[in-house]
């Protein structure tokens, strides 16, 4: 029978080395130690809360009472945090075996253990994912450094990526008070493991980037991540954010081959790396893929190559997958996929449920997005579906859980409400959808962007409209002449305010737009005609055709919020 801490007995106290099966305080049983005993960080231990139906939680217990008192005053601190890529930090229990610290259980796998299945498929992280990665878990290091605690231990194995949302969580941290610009090595720890990703090398990371193929703009942010340098490293995770944002997502965000050591340079995977096992599976998909073509050919002509690749790369059975070739004599034959590509395809459908995304549309995503991308003409047919597939879920992943449940079924009355909203107050229509591919630019490809893009990709489109449209603020104005009207405005991370300058019939604008760098602007006339492109903030003289009011469009793309000024005139003609 368990035994019991916390209850009115004191007989039934435990000595400090508590095992599995005891319940403290009538309500948390633990289940397992994960860690531990160490004489600094104590025990580490599943356990489950029973008067939650037994709902799992993780305990951390210290016994040495001189590293009890700083790390309640730490606790305390995690517990005001409200970072939602942290585990909620619950009650502390003073009992007599120790601190008993309580915090939600993080269901997931860790980077360690995902970057091990990959390596054992000759796969890595993508520079797309890794991006993302890094502009997910900066902001969690930034809420931490600013209330002066640094995680202290940032690596793969305590960057978890989580089941229910996918998105990445920090765990396990040593979280000790901060000292001068301590913050840097934890930002620093991020970067080494993000070319661990990149690599797929655990230890002796490269001495050169460049092998790796990145943007130039990419590597010279990483380096600096990488970099020791006081000179010439990020003082803060909030700049080296900044710095992130401003990068393009790299268009391949899915799985790719992993490159090989040679020399301190990386290389495409050599032939000889291959397994025979490999080599075999790799000789039936090209002899397969050779006999292909007339078959798809065929399909692409009667407008079903969509359905029937669907059909073939994702059956709705738990058979293996089956893939139609011709053989010799003219019959159909059929051709199972390697057990590398039956993983990888399985951990594909696996996130798909955690991210409660609809198959069905997730599957016509994909096959429309092979056939206009023409992935067709440079690929084996399978492996060119499920990377487009891997590259369509990191992007899925961004949409807040609430909108990406609907994504199949979403259409313009759910975001008919905001658009009229903004009508109402003199947004012309133009000017909407502008606004909406703006925030569309992270979940849409490049080729897709600044327009409204037909279906099935029109359904992140539309989720990005309910994201965008939900917090856009607008301010108005009259450009007067002779004195300029000026104000100033505040923008929240990645958000948008709208201004409406109202101008006399006839008049030209002056217009002076001041703020940080990662802001842009857009100026369209009274019919939504673009007047200035999308751009840098500047100043900009815009001509009478252009009517009343203006509707200037401000971006922020930075991960803090940040103020701008504004200064219009008007110019009446003959002056």
């Amino acid at each position: 029978m368990p035994q019991t801490i916390g209850t009115i007995n004191p007989s039934m106290w435990l000595n400090p080395l508590s095992g599995s099966g005891t319940v403290l305080l009538q309500r948390y049983r633990l289940e397992e130690r994960l860690s531990g005993p160490d004489p600094l960080r104590g025990s580490l231990w599943r356990a489950v809360d029973v008067m939650a139906g037994d709902c799992p939680v993780a305990l951390r217990q210290l016994n040495d009472l001189p590293s009890q008192e700083p790390f309640r005053q730490r606790w305390e601190v995690l517990q005001t945090i409200g970072s939602h890529q942290l585990p909620r930090f619950g009650q502390l229990l003073d009992l007599e075996d120790g601190l008993w610290a309580v915090r939600d259980w993080i269901e997931g796998s860790s980077l360690a253990s995902l970057q091990q299945q990959r390596a054992r498929r000759q796969m890595v992280f993508s520079a797309g994912e890794v991006l993302l990665l890094l502009r997910q878990v900066l902001p969690v290091l930034g809420a931490l450094h600013s209330d002066d605690l640094v995680h202290g231990h940032i690596s793969l194995q305590n960057l978890w990526r989580r089941t229910s949302d996918g998105l990445p969580v920090v765990l396990n941290g040593e979280l000790v008070p901060a000292e001068d610009a301590a913050g840097w090595m934890d930002v620093r720890d991020l970067a080494v493991s993000a070319v661990a990703l990149l690599t797929g090398q655990t230890s002796n990371p490269p001495s050169s980037l460049e092998r790796l193929g990145l943007d130039r703009a990419y590597q010279a942010v990483l380096e600096r991540l990488l970099t020791e340098d006081p000179n010439r490293r990020f003082p803060d995770a909030a700049s080296a954010q900044e710095a992130l944002q401003q990068l393009a997502m790299p268009e391949q965000t899915g799985l790719i081959e992993k490159p090989i050591a040679a020399s301190g340079r990386f290389t495409a995977m050599a032939p000889s790396s291959t397994s025979p096992r490999q080599k075999r599976a790799m000789a039936r998909e090209q002899g397969a893929e050779g006999r292909l073509w007339p078959v798809v050919i065929a399909l692409a002509l009667s407008a079903l190559v969509g359905s029937a690749i669907g059909w073939f790369l994702l059956p709705r059975t738990s058979t293996a997958d089956r893939i139609p070739r011709s053989s010799r004599d003219g019959a159909i034959a059929a051709v199972s996929p390697p057990p590398e590509e039956l993983d990888q395809r399985e951990q594909l459908f696996s996130r798909l449920r955690a991210l409660q995304v609809d198959r069905s549309w997730f599957t016509g995503l994909v096959d429309a997005s092979l056939l206009s991308m023409k992935a067709l003409e440079s690929a084996p047919l399978r492996r060119s579906w499920t990377e487009l597939a891997e590259q369509w879920l990191a992007r899925i992943e961004q949409v807040p859980p609430a909108i990406r449940v609907r994504l199949g079924r979403l259409g313009d009355g759910d975001w008919e409400q905001l658009r009229q909203a903004l009508q109402l107050q003199g947004v012309h229509p133009k000017v909407v959808e502008h606004l909406v591919s703006a925030g569309a630019q992270d979940l849409l490809p490049g080729s897709m962007q600044g327009r409204k893009p037909a279906e099935p990709f029109r359904q992140l489109w539309i989720a990005a409209a309910m994201q965008s449209l939900d917090d856009v603020v607008i301010e108005r104005l009259k450009a007067r002449p002779l004195k300029p009207t000026n104000t100033s405005l505040r923008i929240p991370a990645g958000g948008a305010r709208l201004v409406l300058v109202e101008v006399s019939a006839g008049d030209a604008v002056a217009l002076g737009i001041n703020g940080t760098p990662l802001m842009q602007m857009m100026v369209f006339g009274v019919n939504g005609q673009v007047e200035e492109e999308r751009g840098p903030l500047r100043v900009a003289r815009i001509a009478p055709e252009a009517g009343s009011p203006l509707q200037i469009l401000v971006i922020n793309q930075g991960v803090s919020s940040g103020l701008f000024t504004l200064s219009c005139r008007s110019e009446p003609l003959g002056q």
